[in-house]
């Protein structure tokens, strides 16, 4: 068995991960083919997964679509070389149509209805396509609904185990309560047009004015922000986000890690998204706000009573996880169907 996985983001690593290790226990060959974006190469490493860096992330609707096209080339000459009986992705906006033209089957695992450039020429040309049940946008008769989230492939209890000692190589006490907040760099193409804090130092000060806080930053945090700049290995994040009593930000992936992992989430930004909305609307395990204000509001619903909403929170993550699947190892067995 070879399979190639296109990872065009760090949380793309997370996901792929146990299939690709699983794959590698069972004798067979894995490429991730990886985009230089935030920390997706030092995750690649850290694991020690076969990879080849084929990009950059491009600046731009013009930088990412000249991305686009030296990717599609260079991707095209790593198939030919690694003959892959299968490649994966999110997103799959070069595996879909590459596929198609190289005759390789590609499988399509997405989220995000928002990215509907995308979405327009991804869907009909890829092989599969997976989407969650909680995927509110429009979608192909052929698409493969299933129970579950991208961050249950990494974060369900069978797959991940808190470690506390992560609290000391952040610096923090080991009864210091401590809020996470994210903020992002607009740079992927689904972000176009939206919106987050609208000024995340005010936010930061306020809330640390409550609270300790610890600040990540996709491209780096603002000069006044550095104080709160968080120092630790990307790898480390989820159990760092395990333990902390709140999480506020514009990442969306690290909003529903945290509300995966049972820690409360606000997630500001102005994108309505399936899997987010249905965290908040079935499980009340987080907050979607586009503005500033509200989700200073929501954190200050969990700041009142930090531990009524670590045993609430934990309560609620307890009524998810009875209803939606381990998704790694759901992935596995997928893929062993399909090809043994």
């Amino acid at each position: 068995m070879r399979l190639l996985f296109d990872v065009l983001h760090p949380a793309h690593v997370h996901f792929f991960r146990h299939l690709a290790r699983t794959t590698l226990e069972q004798g067979g060959e894995v490429l991730f083919t990886a985009r230089a974006k935030d920390v997706t190469l030092a995750l690649l490493e850290h694991d020690g997964l076969p990879y080849e860096e084929l990009t950059a992330i491009g600046g731009g609707m013009v930088g990412l679509a000249r991305e686009l096209a030296v990717r599609t080339a260079k991707l095209a000459r790593r198939v030919r070389s690694f003959e892959p009986d299968l490649m994966l992705g999110i997103m799959g906006p070069v595996i879909a149509p590459l596929g198609r033209v190289m005759r390789v089957p590609s499988w399509v695992f997405y989220d995000t209805e928002t990215a509907t450039l995308t979405n327009r020429y991804v869907y009909p040309t890829c092989t599969r396509l997976y989407l969650p049940e909680s995927y509110r946008g429009p979608a192909p008769r052929k698409a493969i609904r299933y129970p579950g989230y991208h961050e249950l492939a990494y974060l369900h209890p069978d797959r991940f185990a808190p470690d506390p000692g992560v609290r000391a190589e952040a610096g923090l006490a080991d009864d210091e309560p401590f809020a996470v907040v994210r903020i992002v760099s607009w740079e992927a193409s689904h972000d176009v047009g939206d919106t987050g804090f609208s000024d995340p130092v005010a936010f930061v000060k306020w809330l640390s004015s409550r609270i300790r806080v610890v600040v990540s930053g996709e491209r780096g945090v603002p000069e006044e922000l550095r104080p709160f700049a968080l120092t630790l290995p990307p790898w480390r994040i989820h159990h760092l986000l395990a333990a902390a009593s709140l999480y506020v930000g514009e990442g969306a992936t690290m909003a529903a890690e945290a509300a995966v992992l049972g820690t409360p989430a606000v997630f500001v930004h102005t994108a309505r998204l399936g899997y987010m909305l249905e965290l908040e609307e079935r499980y009340e395990l987080q907050w979607n706000t586009p503005h500033q204000e509200q989700a200073r509001v929501h954190a200050e619903s969990v700041l009142d009573d930090l531990d009524g909403a670590a045993r609430e929170w934990e309560r609620k993550r307890g009524v998810m996880l009875a209803e939606r699947m381990d998704v790694g190892a759901w992935l596995v067995h997928q893929v062993s169907q399909a090809l043994e």
